[in-house]
């Protein structure tokens, strides 16, 4: 659902296509569930002498009361605004990605809303003005140190960001701090569904194909090597691939920078699934890799297995389900 983006949708992902996270990163899962799983519910009165139901969520900065219903809604980080899009609930403001960087499917809406930041830089003044009952977000450093201000227009709660942890943590966070666990349900289920539609029609293609995860890095003349707890990494482990060597090499929620000429790492791979930009050319100067004899001469390569996705970093259920199409279209048509 990467600039120096929303975090980097880590901190600040050092240039990377789409604002999103630094390392495969991804999801702040067991802590973020344990933070936002649950929330209590009261009832406030307002100056104007009428009630106003809130709630009191967990969040990486402690417990806050927010409204229970809240109307005006600002964004601060990519993964929040397209779980907030994804529940059907439009913010009044969002963070500057960069059109180039917002998914598709959420441009239109994304376009239509004000933007309030870009990268570290914050529009206090333009949040305050929209009038927000609610911030969300997404703890990486720059917003975290940006917390006590932004709490100071309307109740802000962030979810906590931890690299080695599942891309679900943030929209089930998300859900929790706009009381949208039930649409969040229904997503769910959908993307479920999708994995087991997928399994059930590729059957042996997916159990018997083993799979790297690469993008273009940022360390000179390297790319990375995603780990198999990387966002693609954990779908992949849904669908029931098998990991080729170089991923499957790679520790928990951590990425390994290698020399472009280092290819051959991918020698056992059937299939090598790679970032994309939007418009489906190879993002962060992964095609330095691609252009190379040795990665050409790869089994996959040569067989035409190597599977670009737009969606590489996902933030949100429908990012994840564009991973899965990306993963379903690369397989079909394979032969053995």
């Amino acid at each position: 659902m990467t600039s120096v983006p929303s975090p980097a949708r880590a901190s600040a992902r050092r240039g990377s296509a789409r604002p999103r996270l630094l390392r495969p990163a991804v999801a702040a899962a067991a802590l973020a569930l344990a933070l936002t799983a649950c929330g209590s519910s009261s009832t406030t009165t307002g100056g104007d002498g009428k009630a106003a139901a809130t709630r009191v969520v967990g969040t990486a900065h402690g417990k806050v009361t927010v409204p229970a219903h809240p109307l005006r809604i600002v964004s601060v980080h990519s993964w929040s605004t397209e779980s907030l899009l994804d529940l059907g609930i439009r913010p009044v403001g969002v963070e500057n990605s960069g059109a180039n960087y917002v998914p598709p499917r959420y441009l239109k809406r994304w376009k239509a809303a004000a933007k309030v930041t870009t990268g570290a830089d914050i529009d206090y003044e333009k949040i305050a003005a929209l009038k927000p009952d609610l911030i969300v977000g997404v703890d990486v450093p720059y917003l975290s140190k940006a917390y006590k201000r932004l709490s100071a227009i309307a109740p802000t709660a962030f979810a906590s960001f931890d690299e080695s942890s599942s891309w679900s943590a943030y929209p089930q966070a998300t859900a929790t701090f706009v009381n949208g666990t039930a649409q969040l349900a229904r997503l769910k289920r959908k993307y479920d569904d999708r994995i087991a539609a997928v399994r059930t029609s590729l059957g042996t293609k997916l159990t018997d194909s083993s799979w790297d995860v690469i993008q273009g890095g940022f360390d000179s003349g390297n790319y990375w090597i995603y780990s198999p707890a990387s966002p693609v990494g954990d779908i992949l482990s849904r669908l029931g691939v098998r990991f080729a060597s170089a991923t499957a090499s790679v520790g928990k929620g951590g990425t390994k920078s290698v020399s472009y000429e280092r290819a051959d790492l991918l020698k056992d791979a059937d299939y090598v699934v790679y970032y994309t930009n939007n418009d489906g050319s190879p993002a962060n100067d992964i095609q330095k890799l691609f252009a190379l004899r040795t990665f050409k001469e790869l089994p996959a390569a040569k067989k035409h297995r190597v599977v670009g996705t737009p969606d590489f970093l996902p933030g949100s259920y429908s990012d994840a389900m564009g991973v899965v199409d990306s993963i379903e279209k690369g397989l079909r048509g394979q032969s053995g």
